[in-house]
C-alpha cells in the first residue's frame, strides 16, 4: 500500500526516557521513507530546567538554553547512529499550539510522544492528528487490539495498523451498545446499558444479528480474531477490563470528533487508565 504518512514528528517535553521513542521514530521514518523532525517544547509550569540546559549567565532566572537542548538531542541521535538530516526545533511553553503550527499537513504527519498525564489529553482533545503514544516502553508488540464501529474509517485504520505493525497479531472489538446509544441519544454515553426500554426489543435483535454478521465479515476479510461485546457496565470500563485482562501491548483507535465512540472523551479515558501503548489514526 502507499503509506499515508510523509512526516514523522517526535514531540518531546523532556529528555527522560526518550531512547525507545527516538529509536522507534528512526525505524519508522527509515522503513516508510518519511522525513524525521523533532519538536521539543519545555513547559515551564510542569518541568524544571535541568542545570545543563540553563543559560550560563542566567542560571538564577532558570532560562532554557535552546542550543544546549538541541546539542543533547543530536548527541542522542548520534548514539543511535542516525546520520541523516533532521530538523530539531526547541520552544518554551504552549505544546498544543507549537504542534498545530508545526504540523499543518495533519493527515500526512505521524506524531510520536511519551505519555504525560497533563499534556497528552490536551493534545488529543485539540489536535486531530495521528498519534503514536508510548506508555509501556516496550521495544516491540506481540498483540494489539482495536475497537471498531463497522464504518469505513475502521477499515482504513485496520489496513494502516496491519501495514505498520506487520509482526503483531490484531484483535478487533465491537461493542453493540455503541449503536444503541446513537439510537436513544443518551447524554452520558459512557454509561449506556446493554438494552434500553426506548428501543423495540425485536428491532434490537434484528440489528444485533445484522451487525454480528458484519463483524464476522470483518474478521474473515482481515484474517483476525474478534470479540463481539455486550457488557453490562459503563462502556469505557468494559473496554478497559477486557483489554487489561487480555494483556495487549498496543491499543489502536481512530480520532473522529463526529462519532461518540471515537470522540476525544473516550480516547482520553482509555489513555488515562490503560497501560498499553496507543496508536491513534486520523481520517
Amino acid at each position: 500500500m502507499n503509506h499515508i504518512f510523509k512526516r514523522t514528528i517526535v514531540l518531546l517535553n523532556s529528555l527522560d526516557k526518550i531512547e525507545i521513542l527516538l529509536q522507534r521514530a528512526i525505524s519508522f521514518s527509515s522503513t516508510h521513507q518519511t522525513t524525521l523532525e523533532i519538536l521539543y517544547v519545555h513547559e515551564t509550569p510542569l518541568f524544571a530546567v535541568p542545570d545543563i540546559f540553563l543559560v550560563e549567565e542566567k542560571r538564577k532566572e532558570g532560562e532554557l538554553d535552546k542550543q544546549k537542548v538541541k546539542e543533547e538531542i543530536e548527541r542522542r541521535l548520534a548514539i543511535l547512529e542516525y546520520k541523516k538530516e533532521c530538523a530539531i526545533l526547541v520552544y518554551v511553553d504552549d505544546t498544543v499550539d507549537r504542534l498545530l503550527n508545526h504540523a499543518r499537513e495533519s493527515k500526512e504527519s505521524l506524531v510520536l510522544s511519551n505519555y504525560h498525564e497533563t499534556i497528552t489529553p490536551n493534545l488529543i482533545e485539540k489536535c486531530s492528528y495521528a498519534f503514536w503514544i508510548n506508555k509501556s516502553f516496550k521495544e516491540s508488540y506481540k498483540t494489539m487490539v482495536m475497537p471498531i464501529d463497522l464504518k469505513d474509517e475502521s477499515r482504513n485504520c485496520i489496513v494502516t495498523a496491519q501495514h505498520i505493525f506487520q509482526n503483531s497479531t490484531l484483535e478487533l472489538i465491537y461493542d453493540y451498545r455503541y449503536l444503541l446509544d446513537v439510537l436513544v441519544e443518551r447524554e452520558d454515553y459512557l454509561n449506556v446499558v446493554s438494552l434500553t426500554t426506548n428501543v423495540d426489543y425485536e428491532l434490537n435483535q434484528e440489528i444485533e444479528a445484522l451487525n454480528q454478521e458484519k463483524f464476522n465479515k470483518y474478521q474473515k476479510e482481515f484474517n483476525v480474531d474478534g470479540y463481539f461485546m455486550e457488557g453490562g457496565g459503563p462502556l469505557h470500563e468494559d473496554l478497559m477490563d477486557y483489554i487489561c485482562n487480555q494483556k495487549f501491548d498496543l491499543t489502536v483507535l481512530y480520532h473522529n470528533n463526529e462519532e461518540l465512540f471515537f470522540s476525544p472523551v473516550l480516547i482520553v479515558a482509555l489513555l488515562k487508565r490503560l497501560s498499553t501503548d496507543f496508536f491513534i489514526c486520523q481520517y
